[in-house]
């Protein structure tokens, strides 16, 4: 007697039909993120600042690194041979430009990239555990938000010194509270919901609800927190630099250019800080703005049908 195999097989056109959906949902996002004008001007203008930091060295050279060769071109201002002129230590202010503004995004990134880890970490674990566990990681939370976020970051300077590593470390374990909170909310909204009841009644445990449904599903907040995060540490560490609290040298940061440069600005020397101050502000407002395209892409209510 055959039997016959009557087991459902998946079909190649339901197969091909759900990589095109995915791909029509890209697609919709996309046109989410385009039909905001200004979103796209800010997207084009921090790209243009990361190829102007990492690709300009390659094709405009400067000395940055040994400040007794260009001591005799100090003060200059904006000519043949030096652009933007030069700063009080002989320095061209537009290599300086480039070289402070690799310190700054990297430093930035990465800054953001802890903060973002641990605050999703933290408020997930929080609004997804509630109780007690919620009640007393929340109020630690409450605790650092009511002191003032750069003198917290001048205290922990001040004992343990400054360094690229401490400084990457600071900013990035001082800046996640407010992200903490915003993934509690979203945690707490997604915990008891219909996928996360049907994970439990087939048994599964707590990480599949996390991993497979509540993290998936706070993509657009983790988005706008990132970006939000990414221009917040700029910011942190630029008031940091302009504190004389920033890089040491012999490397440097938008914020230690400022603060040098304002030295200087009352005795007519305007091109030390104006180049830096517009770079930099126009860079953080337009991450914030790209962070609102962002949070808009996910939001399914924008996409068209």
């Amino acid at each position: 007697m055959t039997v016959i195999d009557q087991r459902p097989e998946s079909s190649p056109q339901a197969s091909g039909g759900d990589v095109r959906g995915t791909e029509r949902m890209w697609v919709q996002m996309f046109r989410v993120f385009l039909s905001n004008k200004i979103a796209v001007l800010s997207a084009l203008y921090c790209i243009g600042v990361v190829l102007f930091c990492y690709v300009g060295p390659l094709f405009y050279h400067s000395n940055q690194t040994d400040a007794s060769s260009s001591i005799l071109y100090t003060n200059l201002p904006p000519q043949k041979g030096f652009p933007l002129g030069t700063d009080y230590l002989g320095f061209d202010i537009l290599g300086r430009l480039m070289f402070a503004g690799q310190s700054s995004l990297e430093l930035g990134f990465l800054a953001a990239l802890i903060s973002l880890v641990v605050g999703v970490g933290y408020g997930v674990l929080s609004g997804y555990r509630g109780g007690w566990l919620d009640a007393l990681l929340m109020r630690i939370v409450d605790v650092m938000l009511s002191i003032p976020g750069l003198f917290l970051l001048l205290a922990v300077i001040s004992i343990w010194g400054r360094s690229k590593t401490l400084l990457i470390l600071v900013l990035g374990l001082t800046g996640w509270f407010g992200d903490a909170r915003l993934l509690r909310g979203e945690a707490i909204a997604l915990r008891d919901r219909e996928f996360a009841q049907a994970v439990r009644a087939m048994g599964g445990g707590s990480g599949r609800i996390i991993w497979r449904h509540i993290l998936p599903n706070t993509v657009s907040t983790m988005m706008t927190v990132a970006t939000f995060a990414l221009a917040n540490s700029i910011l942190a560490l630029t008031s940091l630099g302009f504190l004389q609290l920033g890089i040491p040298l012999p490397e440097t940061d938008w914020g230690t250019m400022i603060q040098f440069g304002s030295q200087n600005f009352q005795i007519g020397c305007w091109w030390q800080i104006y180049p830096v101050c517009i770079l930099f502000l126009l860079l953080v407002i337009s991450f914030n703005y790209i962070g609102d395209a962002m949070r808009d892409m996910f939001e399914v209510r924008l996409r068209e049908r």
